[in-house]
């Protein structure tokens, strides 16, 4: 693993250098060879290590002249806003997001297309196959298609950072952003990467803009001049890639099978391939939008009587596009792919899955590697956890206490928290984007005769992000809401990057916009919490309780562990389970003793323990007691 000042160690002109870089740290690199000049981010997996290795390196990267501008913005609309306006100094800009993250930066983006960009501006959005750690399995190659932009697609971790070099020279010759898309393994592989030298960006010792407001201000007639703009900007870019050496054929046996792939999905094709000794004609698409008609049309001619097979990560959109421009040029041969069950409908690609693909296509009996057919076959089921002292997990305990799960609705946002919906927490019934749960938990406040109470869940990041707007929503129409807000005072889920929560308080938002009754709790006070939500519900209208106890594995990097643990007096357990049933704390688990009763002792994983003492005001007989570690002795 490459440390941080080799990763962004300058190189001469001369000199032949390769690292091992993860796939986002080969794109970070690539961004200071550039001459990149501001980078605009919210993080999201599987993008998050792209910006977080930049900041990291911010200072070693000034003390060799490189003052690159980093932003954490509030969320990717913001942020794609921001790139957007700092890119008419004219310098590179960068914008970072995860897949659904366009989403939320859909109309910003749509509109900005048209009217073009000033200085080169690159998108690196990173989808996430198999939905690891996303609400959705989204291919935003079809917003390419919507929004006339061109779109690389890299294979691996090498072709990340050369491609972004591409994206720039694209984006600054024809005055359009530009995407460059990864995915998981393409963003979480490692691969041998050579480095060249950092360009410093050029200083603008007193920049001045001049920007043309009949192209930049997007008012229908401005619009309607652009939208002829763009679509001769769009012919003009197929022209130019129709060249470009990302869309390349690997000539093989000419017979009965052709290939067309593209990304991620390469790398696998290549390795089957490379395995069952065949050498089909292959095209590897690097450039997918505008479509590659020319080389597309000169590959399938060359074939004329094939199977062209496509293979592809996620969506059949490369698929759809040969499909119809072999009807075109008359193709006497067949176009095969996800369509026709060559690779499955959803979820990643693997080596193993186009093997199979295609096995069933050849009708052939192909040597299948001996490995299990599925990750059941290696791992018992182990869905992700709230970790050992998570606030959340104190602050659902106190929900959970103040109304019982089986009297309320609870509509739950995207964080950490999220994990509370599951057994025994049950702190969610509703969740399907970032900062939608104030929106939802309004809506089903407003269903008539709705007796239980309506609770909404938010993390500090997630209200920042988009939780604002649906909390003035709810203000306006009245909504009967408890906004409960789990303020761990960090962006955890991604990797504790800041948030706005660090200069403002979200207490005096909730008030500015109108909150009567808003209430700060220690989410470590399960007692006084319950309490508060217990009075809380009395409220009419809106009422918003923020719970606040700082992320535990971010305390105790700072300072360490507490002197003080807790640990179950076994003499004295009744074997109630309440510690095990109500929390489900991970450092809490089974031990071999029992009681007199034959009940099981729980017992306390010392290396797991967090010492955020829940545990003990959870226990009903008070068996869970404070030791100091030092001494051994009760407290």
């Amino acid at each position: 693993m490459a440390k941080l000042k080799d990763i962004f160690q300058d190189v001469g002109e001369e000199e032949e250098k390769n690292l091992v870089l993860l796939g986002n740290e080969a794109i970070a690199r690539g961004i200071v060879e550039l001459g990149v000049s501001g980078v605009f981010t919210y993080p999201g997996t599987p993008s998050s290590e792209i910006p977080t290795t930049l900041f990291q390196a911010k200072d070693l990267l000034k003390q060799n002249g490189y003052d690159l501008h980093l932003e954490w913005s509030t969320n990717e609309a913001v942020a794609l806003e921001s790139a957007y306006g700092y890119s008419f100094s004219g310098l590179r800009t960068i914008f970072v997001c995860k897949h659904v993250g366009l989403n939320v930066a859909a109309d910003a983006f749509l509109t900005l297309v048209n009217a073009g960009v000033v200085g080169g501006l690159v998108m690196i959005v990173a989808e996430d196959p198999e939905m690891h750690s996303s609400q959705n399995e989204q291919d935003n190659r079809w917003y390419t298609k919507l929004a006339n932009v061109p779109i690389f697609e890299p294979s691996d971790a090498k072709e990340a950072k050369d491609m972004l070099k591409s994206a720039f020279e694209l984006s600054e010759k024809f005055e359009t952003p530009v995407i460059l898309r990864t995915v998981t393994r393409i963003s979480h592989s490692r691969a041998d990467v050579p480095i060249y030298p950092i360009i410093i960006p050029k200083e603008l010792k007193e920049t001045k803009i001049t920007i043309d407001p009949s192209r930049f201000v997007c008012v229908p007639g401005n619009a309607r001049k652009n939208k002829i703009r763009i679509l001769k900007r769009i012919e003009h870019i197929s022209d130019y890639i129709a060249k470009s050496k990302w869309n390349l054929i690997e000539d093989g046996k000419k017979g009965d099978y052709a290939i067309i792939t593209c990304g991620s999905a390469y790398a696998y094709t290549r390795e089957v391939l490379d395995h069952l000794k065949y050498e089909f004609p292959l095209l590897k698409i690097g450039i997918s939008h505008p479509f590659p008609k020319k080389v597309v049309s000169e590959f399938i001619k060359s074939n004329p009587s094939s199977t062209i097979i496509v293979i592809e990560e996620a969506d059949s959109v490369l698929e759809t596009f040969v499909k119809k421009l072999s009807f075109e040029v008359k193709f006497s041969g067949k176009v095969i792919g996800r369509e026709e069950g060559v690779t499955p409908t959803h979820g990643e690609l693997t080596t193993r899955k186009i093997l199979l693909g295609l096995a069933k296509v050849l009708e052939k009996k192909v040597v299948i590697p001996e490995i299990p057919s599925s990750e059941e076959d290696i791992l018992f089921s182990r869905p992700p956890v709230l970790c050992p002292g998570c606030p959340h997990r104190a602050t659902f305990y106190a929900l959970n206490k103040a109304i019982p799960k089986r009297h309320r609705i609870v509509s739950t946002d995207i964080g950490c928290y999220t994990l509370g919906a599951a057994p025994p927490l049950n702190a969610g019934h509703l969740v399907i984007c970032m900062g939608s749960s104030i929106g939802i938990g309004s809506g089903l406040s407003q269903i008539p005769n709705l007796k239980d109470p309506v609770v909404a869940i938010i993390g500090d990041s997630t209200f920042w992000h988009t939780g604002l707007p649906g909390l003035v929503n709810a203000v306006y129409n009245n909504s009967k809401l408890l906004l409960l807000v789990v303020d761990n005072s960090a962006t955890a889920m991604t990797g504790f990057q800041p948030n706005p929560g660090e200069v403002l308080s979200i207490a005096d938002a909730a008030k500015g916009v109108g909150v009567n009754h808003v209430v700060e709790v220690d989410a470590f006070s399960p007692k006084h919490t319950l309490e508060v939500i217990k009075d809380t519900l009395k409220n009419e209208g809106v009422s918003v309780v923020v719970s606040k106890g700082e992320c535990r594995i971010q305390y105790v990097r700072r300072e360490g562990l507490p002197d003080t643990t807790f640990m179950v007096e076994s003499t004295r357990c009744v074997g109630c389970h309440t510690c095990i049933n109500r929390i489900a704390c991970p450092a809490i688990m089974w031990s071999n003793q029992k009681n007199e009763k034959g009940k099981t002792i729980p017992v306390i994983d010392q290396f797991l323990c967090a010492r955020c003492g829940l545990c003990s005001h959870v226990c009903p007989y008070g068996v869970i007691v404070p030791k100091n570690v030092n001494s051994g002795a009760d407290e």
